[in-house]
């Protein structure tokens, strides 16, 4: 014999089930549908077949197996929909995830930002001099310009493609020190494109990309932008930098940063370079795609299309359009296929302003 719906799902249970489940019958972006009780009831059903609901004792345990699986379902729902809002904005526990993460997966040495200082296997080699024929790559931003790419990948061009970080040089391989995370990153694949198609002899990477950073922060008065003087300042008494590459935007979108705002924090960060003496083009990217939430058109991406200025600034690349899903391994993170499609957007763009100058 069925037992009846409510005998097993007395009112105060009712009510305890629709606590639960009920606000995530509201998501309508998952399609997720209003909670049918008699359906539900109908599967309790089946599952207690068997048990003798004129026992009151095992009715109630029965009961108490159903709620508690409903209760793990709802609870693991709630933990992907709160990962989803906020991993691109950095929100705890995040950054503490991030750090145990750090301590627990991830060799190598780290500054109070997250970024790698020390790593296992770099090959130290002499700074090389620059000269005409030498690229000084400056890259900041957040996560897609630091380490968190799929594929790691090594220089094809030995010395001649080194990254520098505190005054020493290394051969160019992933992950760089200077950058947060020990991924893969497509700078390597950058630098290794301009030797390949003539445009430099020699490529040096100062990478700076902090994962998930807003703009704010690069900005004056930011962390990052104090972090930043002090790095350009060291850079100055060895390199003049040729190329920056600014490549962010996915947290100010996630983060709801107006265009304005973001504007005017730009040309904050671009003030502090020139207060450093580095007056070099800067590539700029469409970059805001990460957030379950993301639209085509937003606010950010309007912006950073609106700094171009053709002198100073260029745009490189549309990374929101260029990038197919297949080229990002979460939605957010580049695939090595991304990676590489960015390195060559980026080239592209560094031959291009080359050529007009």
């Amino acid at each position: 014999m069925t037992p009846d719906n409510d005998e097993l799902f007395p009112a105060k249970g009712r009510l305890a089930l629709k606590a639960i489940l009920g606000p995530i019958s509201l998501i309508g972006h998952l399609r997720f549908r209003v909670i049918n009780w008699s359906r539900i009831g109908s599967c309790v059903a089946t599952y207690t077949a068997g048990v003798s609901t004129t026992d009151p004792a095992k009715r109630q345990a029965s009961f108490r197996v159903v709620l508690m699986g409903l209760a793990i379902v709802a609870a693991a729902i709630v933990s992907y929909l709160f990962g989803v809002y906020s991993y691109p904005r950095g929100l705890w526990p995040i950054g503490a995830l991030r750090g145990l993460g750090d301590t627990v997966r991830e060799p190598g040495a780290r500054d109070d930002f997250g970024r790698l200082t020390a790593y296992p296997g770099k090959i130290p080699v002499a700074c090389p001099p620059q000269d005409e024929r030498t690229a000084v790559i400056l890259a900041m931003g957040q996560s897609n310009v630091a380490n968190h790419g799929a594929r790691r990948e090594t220089t094809r061009h030995g010395s001649h493609v080194v990254g520098y970080f505190d005054g020493k040089c290394h051969i160019a391989a992933s992950p760089l020190l200077g950058a947060t995370s020990d991924g893969g990153e497509f700078l390597t694949m950058l630098a290794d494109r301009l030797v390949d198609d003539g445009l430099y002899r020699t490529v040096v990477i100062v990478s700076s990309g902090v994962g998930a950073s807003p703009i704010s922060r690069w900005a004056r008065d930011g962390d990052l932008n104090a972090s930043l003087s002090s790095r350009l300042r060291q850079l100055a008494a060895n390199y003049r930098v040729t190329h920056v590459i600014w490549h962010q935007g996915e947290t100010d979108f996630a983060n709801a940063t107006t265009a304005d705002a973001y504007k005017v924090a730009f040309a904050s960060l671009i003030g502090t370079l020139g207060e450093a003496g580095v007056e070099a083009p800067v590539f700029t990217s469409v970059s805001t795609r990460c957030a379950a939430t993301w639209t085509a058109g937003n606010p950010i991406a309007l912006a950073q299309r609106a700094l171009a200025d053709g002198r100073r600034v260029v745009l490189a690349t549309d990374a929101d359009a260029l990038l197919a899903p297949d080229d990002r391994t979460d939605g957010c993170h580049y695939s090595e296929a991304g990676q590489r499609k960015i390195a060559a957007a980026y080239a592209a763009a560094i031959r291009s302003s080359r050529s007009n100058h």
